[in-house]
């Protein structure tokens, strides 16, 4: 017995590599407590529990409190965070070695590299503002404090070695290929989002995915 996911109307129910249309149906039509009529699935048989059901749109303030507080919490320590950094950079400013002084004063400090922007360290590859930051920088200069995604940074630049262009030259035309052939899929997709947002769509998935009376349960 496991826990089903979340599921909004009109989607189908996917559970690991198997989808279980019925159960979209049944769902939005019963009440919370119900049970399922036996639903025979591609790799097995299911019966389903409906917990709960909340209606479409904006949902009071009682039901989404702790969401909420939560998002709030994590408002208030991003700015605790910030405050931390601009304190640091400023004890840190007169001192020559930034990861050396860091320590000494207990601060989370972490030598990253040598590294491409093809293949950034995890620490900074979700934050590309801290990641364009680290190529900006000449053998010892210091950023102020970076604001990324995932935290807030200090960069000091330790070495920095120019690309090889030969080796670029070598692929620009496979490069340039790709690129081509990336945008032209993106072209592809947007033609198709167009053709979707005029098109005119009955929408019949009840019908088509309700359970006959042969499927169901006793």
């Amino acid at each position: 017995m496991a826990a089903a996911p979340k599921l909004i109307q009109g989607d189908r129910l996917t559970l690991g590599r198997y989808v279980i249309p019925d159960v979209s149906v049944w769902a939005f039509e019963a009440r919370p407590g119900e049970t399922s009529p036996l639903i025979e699935g591609e790799r097995g048989n299911y019966v389903f529990r409906l917990d709960s059901l909340y209606a479409a749109g904006t949902p009071p303030l009682a039901q989404i409190r702790d969401r909420v507080l939560a998002a709030a919490r994590v408002e208030k320590k991003k700015v605790i965070a910030r405050q931390r950094a601009a304190e640091a950079l400023v004890a840190l400013a007169s001192a020559p070695d930034l990861l050396q002084a860091g320590r000494a004063r207990g601060l989370p400090l972490e030598k990253l590299g040598p590294f491409t922007r093809l293949n950034p360290p995890s620490a900074i590859a979700r934050d590309l503002l801290v990641e364009g930051a680290a190529f900006g920088l000449r053998p010892g200069q210091r950023t102020g404090v970076l604001v990324g995604t995932t935290g807030c940074f200090i960069l000091q630049g330790i070495a920095h070695q120019a690309a090889d262009s030969a080796a670029w030259l070598k692929q620009r035309d496979q490069q340039r290929e790709q690129i081509l052939r990336s945008a032209q899929q993106a072209r592809v997709q947007q033609y198709l989002s167009a053709l979707r947002a005029q098109a005119q769509i009955l929408d019949r998935r009840k019908e088509v995915f309700r359970p006959t009376a042969s499927e169901g349960g006793a």
